[in-house]
Protein backbone atom coordinates (compact mmCIF):
# COMPACT_ATOMS: atom_id res chain seq x y z
CA UNK A 1 0.00 0.00 0.00
CA UNK A 2 1.39 3.80 -0.91
CA UNK A 3 1.21 6.41 1.91
CA UNK A 4 -0.01 9.60 1.44
CA UNK A 5 -0.90 12.63 3.68
CA UNK A 6 -4.75 12.48 3.65
CA UNK A 7 -6.75 9.46 2.63
CA UNK A 8 -9.71 9.77 -0.09
CA UNK A 9 -13.06 8.08 0.87
CA UNK A 10 -15.57 8.36 -2.00
CA UNK A 11 -18.76 7.48 -0.82
CA UNK A 12 -21.71 6.56 -3.47
CA UNK A 13 -25.51 6.38 -2.23
CA UNK A 14 -29.03 6.89 -3.21
CA UNK A 15 -31.60 8.18 -0.49
CA UNK A 16 -34.19 5.87 -1.82
CA UNK A 17 -31.87 2.98 -0.05
CA UNK A 18 -32.62 1.98 3.36
CA UNK A 19 -29.17 1.00 4.02
CA UNK A 20 -27.50 3.85 2.64
CA UNK A 21 -29.47 5.64 4.87
CA UNK A 22 -28.01 3.61 7.42
CA UNK A 23 -24.57 4.63 6.07
CA UNK A 24 -25.58 8.19 6.03
CA UNK A 25 -25.62 8.21 9.82
CA UNK A 26 -22.14 6.41 10.66
CA UNK A 27 -19.67 7.18 7.25
CA UNK A 28 -18.88 11.46 8.78
CA UNK A 29 -17.68 10.04 12.08
CA UNK A 30 -15.61 7.06 10.32
CA UNK A 31 -13.77 9.69 8.16
CA UNK A 32 -13.17 12.04 11.37
CA UNK A 33 -11.31 8.97 13.02
CA UNK A 34 -9.13 8.02 9.71
CA UNK A 35 -9.15 11.65 9.00
CA UNK A 36 -9.72 11.21 5.40
CA UNK A 37 -11.34 13.62 2.78
CA UNK A 38 -14.85 12.28 2.60
CA UNK A 39 -16.34 13.12 -0.76
CA UNK A 40 -21.02 12.65 -1.06
CA UNK A 41 -20.80 11.31 -4.73
CA UNK A 42 -24.83 10.54 -4.82
CA UNK A 43 -25.71 7.77 -8.02
CA UNK A 44 -28.94 6.09 -9.02
CA UNK A 45 -29.59 3.19 -7.74
CA UNK A 46 -31.65 2.19 -10.60
CA UNK A 47 -29.46 2.54 -13.20
CA UNK A 48 -27.14 0.43 -11.39
CA UNK A 49 -29.87 -1.94 -10.95
CA UNK A 50 -30.72 -2.06 -14.85
CA UNK A 51 -26.67 -1.82 -15.71
CA UNK A 52 -25.81 -5.33 -13.75
CA UNK A 53 -29.22 -6.70 -14.29
CA UNK A 54 -29.71 -7.08 -10.59
CA UNK A 55 -32.93 -9.17 -9.80
CA UNK A 56 -35.84 -7.32 -7.98
CA UNK A 57 -39.52 -6.72 -7.57
CA UNK A 58 -41.83 -4.77 -10.35
CA UNK A 59 -41.53 -1.87 -7.84
CA UNK A 60 -37.52 -1.73 -8.03
CA UNK A 61 -37.22 -2.99 -4.52
CA UNK A 62 -34.16 -5.95 -4.44
CA UNK A 63 -35.99 -7.34 -1.40
CA UNK A 64 -38.89 -7.69 -3.46
CA UNK A 65 -37.59 -10.94 -4.72
CA UNK A 66 -36.83 -12.35 -1.30
CA UNK A 67 -38.79 -16.00 -0.34
CA UNK A 68 -41.05 -15.02 2.73
CA UNK A 69 -38.95 -17.03 5.18
CA UNK A 70 -36.00 -15.02 4.05
CA UNK A 71 -38.00 -11.37 4.00
CA UNK A 72 -38.72 -11.87 7.78
CA UNK A 73 -35.01 -12.44 8.98
CA UNK A 74 -34.09 -9.53 6.66
CA UNK A 75 -36.67 -7.45 8.49
CA UNK A 76 -35.60 -8.99 11.95
CA UNK A 77 -32.20 -8.21 11.15
CA UNK A 78 -33.03 -4.34 9.77
CA UNK A 79 -34.99 -3.60 13.06
CA UNK A 80 -32.35 -4.98 15.30
CA UNK A 81 -29.80 -2.63 13.37
CA UNK A 82 -32.05 0.10 13.62
CA UNK A 83 -32.25 -0.09 17.57
CA UNK A 84 -28.25 -1.00 17.85
CA UNK A 85 -27.60 2.70 15.89
CA UNK A 86 -30.65 4.38 17.54
CA UNK A 87 -32.05 5.50 13.62
CA UNK A 88 -35.12 6.83 13.71
CA UNK A 89 -37.13 4.78 10.96
CA UNK A 90 -40.45 5.95 9.43
CA UNK A 91 -40.32 4.36 5.88
CA UNK A 92 -42.85 5.51 3.41
CA UNK A 93 -45.57 3.81 2.24
CA UNK A 94 -44.92 4.11 -1.06
CA UNK A 95 -41.52 2.88 -0.94
CA UNK A 96 -39.45 2.83 -3.30
CA UNK A 97 -40.08 6.24 -4.42
CA UNK A 98 -38.25 7.92 -7.40
CA UNK A 99 -35.14 10.00 -6.13
CA UNK A 100 -33.58 11.43 -9.56
CA UNK A 101 -34.71 15.01 -8.92
CA UNK A 102 -33.19 14.90 -4.84
CA UNK A 103 -29.95 13.62 -6.24
CA UNK A 104 -29.62 16.08 -9.31
CA UNK A 105 -30.37 18.83 -6.33
CA UNK A 106 -27.40 17.51 -4.47
CA UNK A 107 -24.98 18.45 -7.50
CA UNK A 108 -26.12 21.71 -7.49
CA UNK A 109 -24.66 22.30 -4.06
CA UNK A 110 -20.56 22.11 -3.59
CA UNK A 111 -19.56 19.10 -2.24
CA UNK A 112 -18.22 18.95 1.35
CA UNK A 113 -19.99 20.71 4.14
CA UNK A 114 -22.98 21.86 1.94
CA UNK A 115 -24.07 18.74 0.29
CA UNK A 116 -23.67 16.83 3.50
CA UNK A 117 -25.96 18.74 5.24
CA UNK A 118 -28.45 18.31 2.82
CA UNK A 119 -27.68 15.03 2.33
CA UNK A 120 -28.55 13.89 5.88
CA UNK A 121 -31.74 16.22 5.49
CA UNK A 122 -33.20 14.31 1.97
CA UNK A 123 -32.72 11.37 3.79
CA UNK A 124 -34.45 12.53 6.67
CA UNK A 125 -37.06 13.40 4.68
CA UNK A 126 -37.28 10.07 3.04
CA UNK A 127 -36.79 7.63 5.90
CA UNK A 128 -38.16 9.47 9.29
CA UNK A 129 -40.84 12.52 8.22
CA UNK A 130 -42.19 10.87 4.86
CA UNK A 131 -42.26 13.86 2.70
CA UNK A 132 -42.90 13.70 -0.83
CA UNK A 133 -39.01 13.32 -2.24
CA UNK A 134 -40.77 13.30 -5.66
CA UNK A 135 -42.18 16.91 -5.40
CA UNK A 136 -40.28 19.57 -6.40
CA UNK A 137 -41.82 22.07 -4.21
CA UNK A 138 -41.01 19.95 -1.48
CA UNK A 139 -37.35 19.44 -2.58
CA UNK A 140 -36.75 23.00 -2.38
CA UNK A 141 -38.13 23.28 0.87
CA UNK A 142 -36.07 20.94 1.95
CA UNK A 143 -32.88 22.75 0.72
CA UNK A 144 -33.99 26.38 2.23
CA UNK A 145 -34.81 24.49 5.91
CA UNK A 146 -31.10 22.71 5.59
CA UNK A 147 -29.60 26.35 5.72
CA UNK A 148 -26.77 25.93 3.44
CA UNK A 149 -25.80 28.92 1.82
CA UNK A 150 -26.30 27.47 -1.73
CA UNK A 151 -30.44 26.97 -1.23
CA UNK A 152 -30.40 30.48 -2.31
CA UNK A 153 -29.19 29.48 -5.83
CA UNK A 154 -31.91 27.12 -5.94
CA UNK A 155 -35.14 26.76 -8.10
CA UNK A 156 -37.36 24.98 -10.84
CA UNK A 157 -34.73 24.94 -13.22
CA UNK A 158 -32.31 23.43 -10.89
CA UNK A 159 -34.18 20.22 -11.67
CA UNK A 160 -33.36 20.13 -14.79
CA UNK A 161 -29.56 21.92 -14.55
CA UNK A 162 -27.54 20.14 -17.64
CA UNK A 163 -24.24 20.10 -15.00
CA UNK A 164 -25.85 18.38 -12.32
CA UNK A 165 -27.39 15.60 -14.47
CA UNK A 166 -24.39 15.08 -16.37
CA UNK A 167 -22.50 14.41 -12.92
CA UNK A 168 -25.11 12.80 -11.72
CA UNK A 169 -24.85 9.95 -14.89
CA UNK A 170 -20.73 10.00 -14.30
CA UNK A 171 -20.73 9.50 -10.83
CA UNK A 172 -23.44 6.22 -11.50
CA UNK A 173 -21.18 4.82 -14.34
CA UNK A 174 -18.17 5.41 -12.61
CA UNK A 175 -19.54 3.23 -9.37
CA UNK A 176 -20.69 0.33 -12.15
CA UNK A 177 -17.35 0.35 -13.79
CA UNK A 178 -16.02 -0.08 -10.35
CA UNK A 179 -17.66 -3.08 -9.21
CA UNK A 180 -21.35 -1.27 -7.79
CA UNK A 181 -24.49 -3.32 -7.82
CA UNK A 182 -26.06 -1.20 -5.15
CA UNK A 183 -25.92 1.33 -2.38
CA UNK A 184 -24.13 2.16 -0.25
CA UNK A 185 -20.81 2.06 -1.87
CA UNK A 186 -17.26 3.61 -0.48
CA UNK A 187 -14.44 3.76 -3.02
CA UNK A 188 -10.84 4.06 -1.85
CA UNK A 189 -8.74 5.60 -4.87
CA UNK A 190 -5.19 5.76 -3.76
CA UNK A 191 -4.71 1.70 -2.44
CA UNK A 192 -3.00 -0.82 -4.17
CA UNK A 193 -4.00 -4.37 -3.47
CA UNK A 194 -3.93 -8.18 -4.84
CA UNK A 195 -7.36 -8.97 -5.38
CA UNK A 196 -8.61 -12.27 -5.15
CA UNK A 197 -7.47 -13.92 -8.58
CA UNK A 198 -4.04 -12.56 -7.51
CA UNK A 199 -4.38 -9.35 -9.63
CA UNK A 200 -2.86 -6.03 -8.32
CA UNK A 201 -5.16 -3.22 -8.73
CA UNK A 202 -5.53 0.42 -7.45
CA UNK A 203 -8.20 1.68 -6.02
CA UNK A 204 -10.56 -0.25 -3.60
CA UNK A 205 -14.06 -0.85 -3.57
CA UNK A 206 -16.46 -2.16 -1.01
CA UNK A 207 -20.31 -2.28 -0.52
CA UNK A 208 -22.40 -2.12 2.38
CA UNK A 209 -22.63 -0.29 5.61
CA UNK A 210 -22.17 -3.67 7.20
CA UNK A 211 -18.93 -3.79 5.63
CA UNK A 212 -17.55 -0.17 7.10
CA UNK A 213 -15.26 -1.95 9.52
CA UNK A 214 -13.17 -2.78 6.52
CA UNK A 215 -13.70 0.35 5.39
CA UNK A 216 -12.38 2.17 8.26
CA UNK A 217 -9.11 -0.86 8.64
CA UNK A 218 -8.49 0.12 5.07
CA UNK A 219 -7.78 3.49 5.63
CA UNK A 220 -5.54 3.52 8.66
CA UNK A 221 -3.80 0.68 6.75
CA UNK A 222 -3.38 3.11 4.23
CA UNK A 223 -1.57 5.60 6.13
CA UNK A 224 0.24 2.90 8.58
CA UNK A 225 1.80 1.64 5.40
CA UNK A 226 0.48 -1.99 6.80
CA UNK A 227 -2.15 -4.31 6.04
CA UNK A 228 -5.29 -5.35 8.19
CA UNK A 229 -2.86 -7.23 10.88
CA UNK A 230 -1.16 -4.20 11.79
CA UNK A 231 -4.46 -2.44 12.76
CA UNK A 232 -4.71 -1.94 16.72
CA UNK A 233 -7.52 -3.48 18.00
CA UNK A 234 -8.99 -5.08 14.48
CA UNK A 235 -11.54 -7.00 16.01
CA UNK A 236 -13.01 -4.20 17.84
CA UNK A 237 -13.55 -1.80 14.69
CA UNK A 238 -16.73 -4.16 14.31
CA UNK A 239 -19.66 -1.70 15.99
CA UNK A 240 -20.03 -3.21 19.59
CA UNK A 241 -22.83 -1.77 22.07
CA UNK A 242 -21.08 -3.88 24.61
CA UNK A 243 -17.44 -2.86 25.49
CA UNK A 244 -14.89 -5.40 23.53
CA UNK A 245 -13.22 -5.55 27.12
CA UNK A 246 -16.45 -6.95 29.24
CA UNK A 247 -16.16 -10.49 28.47
CA UNK A 248 -16.61 -12.37 31.35
CA UNK A 249 -20.16 -14.09 31.96
CA UNK A 250 -21.76 -13.79 35.20
CA UNK A 251 -24.51 -16.36 33.66
CA UNK A 252 -24.96 -19.07 31.78
CA UNK A 253 -25.02 -18.78 27.66
CA UNK A 254 -26.41 -21.09 25.16
CA UNK A 255 -24.89 -20.21 21.80
CA UNK A 256 -26.17 -22.54 19.07
CA UNK A 257 -24.90 -22.75 15.76
CA UNK A 258 -26.37 -23.78 13.12
CA UNK A 259 -24.28 -25.03 10.19
CA UNK A 260 -24.19 -27.30 6.55
CA UNK A 261 -20.53 -27.87 5.69
CA UNK A 262 -22.08 -27.51 1.90
CA UNK A 263 -21.50 -23.56 2.82
CA UNK A 264 -18.48 -21.52 2.64
CA UNK A 265 -19.67 -18.63 5.06
CA UNK A 266 -20.74 -21.26 7.68
CA UNK A 267 -17.44 -22.33 7.63
CA UNK A 268 -15.87 -19.02 8.05
CA UNK A 269 -18.75 -18.83 11.05
CA UNK A 270 -17.32 -21.94 12.40
CA UNK A 271 -13.96 -20.77 12.49
CA UNK A 272 -15.04 -18.14 14.96
CA UNK A 273 -16.21 -20.52 17.54
CA UNK A 274 -13.12 -20.99 19.24
CA UNK A 275 -12.56 -17.16 19.80
CA UNK A 276 -16.02 -16.77 21.33
CA UNK A 277 -15.29 -20.06 23.42
CA UNK A 278 -12.01 -18.54 25.08
CA UNK A 279 -13.22 -14.74 24.99
CA UNK A 280 -16.54 -15.41 26.85
CA UNK A 281 -15.49 -18.58 28.98
CA UNK A 282 -17.01 -21.67 30.77
CA UNK A 283 -20.37 -20.23 30.79
CA UNK A 284 -20.77 -19.48 27.22
CA UNK A 285 -21.88 -23.61 25.62
CA UNK A 286 -22.01 -23.40 22.17
CA UNK A 287 -23.97 -26.43 20.82
CA UNK A 288 -23.59 -27.54 17.13
CA UNK A 289 -26.63 -28.28 15.11
CA UNK A 290 -26.05 -29.37 11.45
CA UNK A 291 -29.08 -30.13 9.06
CA UNK A 292 -29.47 -29.97 5.14
CA UNK A 293 -29.46 -26.46 4.38
CA UNK A 294 -30.61 -27.67 0.21
CA UNK A 295 -33.82 -29.24 1.65
CA UNK A 296 -34.52 -26.51 3.81
CA UNK A 297 -33.93 -24.17 0.63
CA UNK A 298 -36.36 -26.44 -1.50
CA UNK A 299 -38.88 -25.91 1.35
CA UNK A 300 -39.01 -22.36 1.85
CA UNK A 301 -39.12 -21.59 -1.85
CA UNK A 302 -34.90 -20.23 -2.03
CA UNK A 303 -32.92 -20.97 -5.20
CA UNK A 304 -30.43 -24.44 -4.15
CA UNK A 305 -27.52 -22.46 -5.18
CA UNK A 306 -28.17 -18.61 -4.20
CA UNK A 307 -24.60 -17.40 -6.16
CA UNK A 308 -26.75 -18.25 -9.03
CA UNK A 309 -29.80 -16.46 -8.26
CA UNK A 310 -27.63 -13.02 -8.10
CA UNK A 311 -26.51 -10.60 -10.70
CA UNK A 312 -22.70 -11.69 -12.18
CA UNK A 313 -21.24 -8.18 -10.87
CA UNK A 314 -22.69 -9.18 -7.38
CA UNK A 315 -21.43 -12.85 -8.08
CA UNK A 316 -17.83 -11.27 -8.49
CA UNK A 317 -17.77 -8.88 -5.21
CA UNK A 318 -19.36 -12.13 -3.25
CA UNK A 319 -16.13 -14.01 -3.77
CA UNK A 320 -13.68 -11.19 -3.03
CA UNK A 321 -16.15 -10.51 -0.18
CA UNK A 322 -15.03 -13.79 1.21
CA UNK A 323 -11.67 -13.35 0.75
CA UNK A 324 -12.10 -10.10 2.62
CA UNK A 325 -13.04 -12.01 5.16
CA UNK A 326 -10.85 -14.67 5.54
CA UNK A 327 -8.30 -12.29 5.86
CA UNK A 328 -10.19 -9.64 7.98
CA UNK A 329 -10.21 -13.63 10.46
CA UNK A 330 -7.17 -14.11 10.01
CA UNK A 331 -5.48 -10.72 10.83
CA UNK A 332 -7.67 -10.82 13.96
CA UNK A 333 -6.64 -14.11 14.85
CA UNK A 334 -2.96 -12.70 14.62
CA UNK A 335 -3.73 -9.48 16.68
CA UNK A 336 -4.55 -11.41 19.31
CA UNK A 337 -2.15 -14.06 19.81
CA UNK A 338 -2.33 -16.49 17.30
CA UNK A 339 -4.38 -19.25 19.27
CA UNK A 340 -6.17 -20.41 16.38
CA UNK A 341 -4.93 -21.95 12.92
CA UNK A 342 -4.89 -19.98 10.36
CA UNK A 343 -7.64 -19.88 7.67
CA UNK A 344 -6.38 -21.50 4.20
CA UNK A 345 -9.48 -21.53 2.43
CA UNK A 346 -10.00 -23.04 -0.80
CA UNK A 347 -12.77 -22.85 -3.02
CA UNK A 348 -14.27 -26.56 -3.15
CA UNK A 349 -13.88 -27.79 -6.91
CA UNK A 350 -16.96 -29.79 -6.61
CA UNK A 351 -19.60 -27.54 -5.79
CA UNK A 352 -22.61 -27.50 -4.34
CA UNK A 353 -20.76 -30.24 -1.91
CA UNK A 354 -23.69 -33.24 -1.08
CA UNK A 355 -23.41 -33.35 2.25
CA UNK A 356 -26.02 -35.79 4.05
CA UNK A 357 -23.65 -38.52 4.79
CA UNK A 358 -21.42 -35.45 5.90
CA UNK A 359 -23.39 -34.44 8.31
CA UNK A 360 -24.38 -37.86 9.90
CA UNK A 361 -20.56 -38.14 10.32
CA UNK A 362 -20.82 -35.31 12.61
CA UNK A 363 -23.61 -36.02 14.80
CA UNK A 364 -22.44 -39.89 15.64
CA UNK A 365 -18.59 -37.95 15.95
CA UNK A 366 -18.72 -34.54 16.64
CA UNK A 367 -15.12 -34.26 17.49
CA UNK A 368 -15.02 -34.61 13.47
CA UNK A 369 -16.31 -31.41 12.92
CA UNK A 370 -13.33 -29.45 12.32
CA UNK A 371 -11.39 -32.32 9.84
CA UNK A 372 -14.44 -32.68 7.74
CA UNK A 373 -14.77 -28.78 7.48
CA UNK A 374 -11.17 -28.37 6.77
CA UNK A 375 -11.71 -31.25 4.04
CA UNK A 376 -14.38 -29.03 2.41
CA UNK A 377 -13.10 -25.72 2.48
CA UNK A 378 -9.21 -26.38 3.13
CA UNK A 379 -7.63 -29.60 1.84
CA UNK A 380 -10.26 -29.18 -1.36
CA UNK A 381 -11.54 -32.95 -0.96
CA UNK A 382 -14.71 -34.20 -2.50
CA UNK A 383 -16.37 -35.54 1.03
CA UNK A 384 -19.52 -36.21 -1.50
CA UNK A 385 -17.50 -39.08 -2.72
CA UNK A 386 -18.21 -41.67 0.13
CA UNK A 387 -14.46 -43.18 -0.59
CA UNK A 388 -12.89 -39.99 -0.37
CA UNK A 389 -14.71 -39.29 3.16
CA UNK A 390 -13.86 -42.69 4.43
CA UNK A 391 -10.11 -42.04 3.43
CA UNK A 392 -10.54 -38.73 5.19
CA UNK A 393 -11.55 -40.04 8.32
CA UNK A 394 -8.56 -42.90 8.49
CA UNK A 395 -6.40 -40.71 7.86
CA UNK A 396 -7.47 -38.59 10.95
CA UNK A 397 -6.87 -42.32 12.74
CA UNK A 398 -10.52 -43.17 12.93
CA UNK A 399 -12.16 -46.05 11.22
CA UNK A 400 -13.83 -44.60 8.07
CA UNK A 401 -16.05 -47.62 6.75
CA UNK A 402 -17.17 -47.98 10.57
CA UNK A 403 -17.83 -44.17 11.35
CA UNK A 404 -19.33 -44.17 7.98
CA UNK A 405 -21.58 -47.50 8.34
CA UNK A 406 -22.86 -45.62 12.02
CA UNK A 407 -23.47 -42.55 10.04
CA UNK A 408 -26.12 -44.52 7.80
CA UNK A 409 -28.02 -45.81 10.77
CA UNK A 410 -31.68 -45.24 10.54
CA UNK A 411 -31.60 -43.03 13.75
CA UNK A 412 -28.88 -40.84 12.79
CA UNK A 413 -30.73 -40.44 9.25
CA UNK A 414 -33.99 -39.21 11.46
CA UNK A 415 -31.59 -37.25 13.50
CA UNK A 416 -30.88 -34.99 11.05
CA UNK A 417 -33.98 -34.70 9.26
CA UNK A 418 -35.35 -33.55 12.94
CA UNK A 419 -32.55 -30.89 12.66
CA UNK A 420 -33.82 -29.70 9.37
CA UNK A 421 -37.30 -29.73 10.36
CA UNK A 422 -36.21 -27.79 13.44
CA UNK A 423 -34.43 -25.46 11.40
CA UNK A 424 -37.29 -24.45 9.31
CA UNK A 425 -39.80 -24.30 12.21
CA UNK A 426 -37.47 -21.91 13.69
CA UNK A 427 -37.63 -19.39 10.91
CA UNK A 428 -33.81 -20.01 9.50
CA UNK A 429 -33.47 -18.99 5.82
CA UNK A 430 -29.92 -19.88 5.61
CA UNK A 431 -26.28 -20.65 7.34
CA UNK A 432 -24.99 -20.15 9.71
CA UNK A 433 -27.50 -18.54 11.90
CA UNK A 434 -27.08 -17.89 15.61
CA UNK A 435 -29.52 -18.55 18.23
CA UNK A 436 -28.23 -17.25 21.86
CA UNK A 437 -30.40 -18.37 24.71
CA UNK A 438 -29.60 -16.95 28.41
CA UNK A 439 -30.68 -19.07 31.46
CA UNK A 440 -32.93 -17.44 34.13
CA UNK A 441 -32.83 -17.58 37.40
CA UNK A 442 -35.91 -20.16 37.27
CA UNK A 443 -33.38 -22.43 34.93
CA UNK A 444 -35.64 -21.47 31.68
CA UNK A 445 -33.25 -20.64 28.43
CA UNK A 446 -34.57 -17.53 26.74
CA UNK A 447 -33.89 -16.59 23.44
CA UNK A 448 -32.05 -13.23 23.11
CA UNK A 449 -32.46 -11.28 19.86
CA UNK A 450 -34.01 -13.69 17.96
CA UNK A 451 -32.17 -15.21 14.75
CA UNK A 452 -28.88 -13.79 13.78
CA UNK A 453 -28.12 -15.09 10.17
CA UNK A 454 -24.48 -14.79 8.71
CA UNK A 455 -20.82 -15.21 10.12
CA UNK A 456 -20.93 -10.81 8.93
CA UNK A 457 -23.24 -10.36 11.87
CA UNK A 458 -20.72 -11.92 14.50
CA UNK A 459 -20.36 -8.70 16.18
CA UNK A 460 -24.30 -8.97 17.09
CA UNK A 461 -24.07 -12.36 18.28
CA UNK A 462 -20.85 -11.17 20.71
CA UNK A 463 -23.25 -8.68 22.20
CA UNK A 464 -26.11 -10.70 22.65
CA UNK A 465 -24.08 -12.96 24.71
CA UNK A 466 -22.50 -10.19 26.40
CA UNK A 467 -26.15 -8.85 27.44
CA UNK A 468 -26.87 -6.24 24.79
CA UNK A 469 -31.11 -6.19 24.54
CA UNK A 470 -32.26 -4.91 21.50
CA UNK A 471 -35.52 -4.37 23.26
CA UNK A 472 -34.53 -2.54 26.60
CA UNK A 473 -30.98 -1.87 25.92
CA UNK A 474 -29.44 1.86 25.56
CA UNK A 475 -26.34 1.39 24.38
CA UNK A 476 -25.49 2.66 21.02
CA UNK A 477 -23.14 0.29 18.64
CA UNK A 478 -19.44 2.16 17.79
CA UNK A 479 -15.90 1.12 17.03
CA UNK A 480 -14.36 0.45 20.00
CA UNK A 481 -10.57 0.83 19.92
CA UNK A 482 -7.90 -0.75 22.46
CA UNK A 483 -4.37 -1.45 23.00
CA UNK A 484 -4.94 -4.98 24.19
CA UNK A 485 -7.74 -8.05 23.17
CA UNK A 486 -9.57 -9.35 25.76
CA UNK A 487 -7.62 -12.01 28.00
CA UNK A 488 -8.58 -15.36 26.85
CA UNK A 489 -10.30 -17.13 29.55
CA UNK A 490 -10.91 -20.61 28.48
CA UNK A 491 -10.03 -23.36 25.44
CA UNK A 492 -13.03 -24.61 22.82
Amino acid sequence: MSTMTQPTLVWNYDISCPFAYIASTRVKALAERTNARLIYRPVLLGAIYRATAAPQGAAGSASDVFNSTKKAVAAQSMQRTLKRYKIKYNPPPQHPRKSVNALRLLYCVPDGEERRVLTERLFAAYWVENLDVTNTSTLLDIAKKSGIPGASNLNTNSFANAQARKELEAATAEAIKRGAFGVPGFWLPNIQWTDVNGEVQTGRYFWGQDRMHFVEASLISLQSNSEWSGVPGLASLMPRCIPYSKTELTERVKLEFWYDFSSPWAFLGYTQLARLQRTFGKNLEIVMKPFLLGILFREIGAPNMPMLAISPTKAVWSRQDHADWTAYWNAVNMSEGGDDKQIAFHWADTFPIRTPTVLRVAIVEPATVPLLYSACWEKNSNVSDETVLATVLDKAGYNGAGVIARANAPAIKDKLRKNTAAAKAAGICGVPTYRIFRQQQDGRWDLQGGLVWGQDESNVVEDLIAGWDPETSFEVAEPRKQSTPPKPVAKL
